[in-house]
């Protein structure tokens, strides 16, 4: 009998100690879970402010474009309207043929009497879109900061209600929020272009790159009638005309940007002839129609010499580009390049933000071992050897936001790169999304000593 109650003594002890086990290996791992999951969370929420000002800024540089579409089609529409007033004051003396001209000439300037109010309403139009576009995107941020906060412990309660998610335990994740949201990006604007030039260059540069046909250059020579080679007489028409965003800063510091457009008509005559210094070609320009359109009144078109600008018009109609020029209008009142948010250029490189690592705790009492659940008295209680650090149990899991452009998915859907090369992190394209991530040994560290001391 007295060898049974040893034997029973053991045996309950195992038994004791196989509960204890498994109710700390059965809380451990919810735990971890919920730590895991509320990592996740707070990757997703990351993950998602950086696809919204992705989506925000592609859709800044389209509504970009859009200005210039309608500075070009205004130069285009007042080019038009000189060309008929040129063919007219040059034809409409001919009989029936003037006529025609005549009326073909007032339909042309009513035609652009109607359009330039309304590309004008719509420059004003698209400048209030690109500066809602420029503040949704801080408001954003700051609601992703705040939501943050209040997720996590929304997920930690979701998981498990004896969970906790304390703030004193977490200065790892305040950190990392604030890395997240101040360091791995910035918002870049005008007033500060010594410092981030790059990234906002960048944005110029996406912009310029980003620009249809129509903005990028309508210049093309004239067929038929309009180009005509006769042996000592020749002429040749060329139509030339684009859309530019043209830099203030060189005429005044952290100065706005402009869109310009330019639309030239000429025909180039050329003829061959003898004089006393020699026989040769003389060629001259005949300007027949010119418009010049600017967003603003920042810009002074005339102060624009580069002659690759607007398709090349001053290269190759140069009268006319200087008629254009002097008699430039004006259409809406464009304020430049809104504020917006990049990488830096850590984040960028990496293609990923740096771990937001998670604490959860759960106290002691809440684990249901057989110190909380009465079973014999202390000395025979194994769980006196099951102490936690700090009395409560502790959780570390770790998740951040990564750039991935989808490989997988056929190259007629649009999303694989077609040159497959490989794509930087960026705030253009939307490919940003949440993944768990190991914790660093520091992490660990620091966790357990924070433990420790509290």
């Amino acid at each position: 009998m007295v060898l049974s109650l040893v034997l029973m003594s053991f045996a309950m002890m195992t038994v004791l100690f196989s509960y204890n086990a498994s109710q700390l290996n059965l809380k451990g791992t919810k735990l971890q879970q919920t730590a895991d999951n509320t990592a996740y969370s707070v990757a997703s929420i990351a993950a998602r402010d950086l696809n919204f000002k992705a989506y925000t800024n592609r859709a800044a540089v389209a509504n970009q474009i859009a200005v210039a579409q309608m500075v070009g089609l205004s130069s285009w529409f007042e080019m038009t309207d000189k060309f008929g007033e040129n063919a007219c004051y040059a034809l409409c003396w001919v009989p029936y043929v003037g006529q025609v001209i005549r009326v073909i000439q007032r339909v042309v300037r009513g035609m652009n009497q109607v359009a330039q109010p309304l590309f004008r309403v719509m420059v004003y139009a698209e400048d209030a879109i690109l500066y809602a576009l420029s503040e949704s995107q801080r408001i954003v941020h700051f609601a992703g900061i705040v939501s943050t906060a209040a997720a996590t412990g929304d997920v930690v309660r979701a998981n498990d209600p004896q969970a906790s998610l304390d703030w004193v335990q977490n200065p790892l994740l305040a950190n990392d929020i604030r890395n997240t949201w101040f360091s791995a990006q910035k918002r870049h604007s005008r007033s500060r272009w010594r410092r981030n030039s790059q990234s906002y260059q960048d944005f110029i540069g996406v912009t310029a790159s980003s620009k249809d046909p129509f903005t990028q250059g309508r210049s093309y020579r004239l067929g038929g009638i309009w180009s005509v080679n006769l042996g000592l007489v020749k002429w040749k028409t060329y139509k030339t005309g684009g859309s530019d965003l043209i830099e203030n800063r060189r005429y005044r510091r952290n100065q706005a940007e402009s869109w310009t457009g330019v639309d030239t008509l000429s025909m180039h005559y050329a003829y061959f002839r003898c004089s006393w210094r020699g026989c040769g070609w003389r060629r001259r320009e005949i300007p027949v129609g010119w418009g010049g359109t600017r967003s603003d009144n920042r810009v002074e078109l005339r102060r624009q010499g580069n002659r690759n600008l607007w398709g090349g018009s001053g290269r190759t109609n140069r009268s006319a580009t200087w008629l254009a020029k002097r008699n430039q209008q004006t259409r809406g009142g464009y304020n430049g390049v809104r504020p917006f948010y990049a990488l830096s250029d850590r984040t960028a490189r990496q293609g990923r933000t740096d771990n937001l690592a998670v604490v959860v705790s759960k106290a002691q009492n809440n684990v249901r071992t057989t110190s909380v659940v009465t079973a014999g008295n202390t000395r025979a209680n194994p769980a006196i050897n099951e102490q936690m650090s700090g009395d409560r149990m502790t959780a570390l899991a770790a998740a951040q936001a990564y750039y991935s452009r989808p490989r997988d998915l056929m190259s007629t859907l649009g999303w694989r790169r077609s040159d497959n090369k490989h794509e930087y992190g960026n705030l253009y394209n939307p490919y940003w999304q949440p993944r768990l991530s190991d914790t660093t040994n520091g992490e660990r560290a620091f966790v357990l000593t924070l433990t420790e001391l509290l």
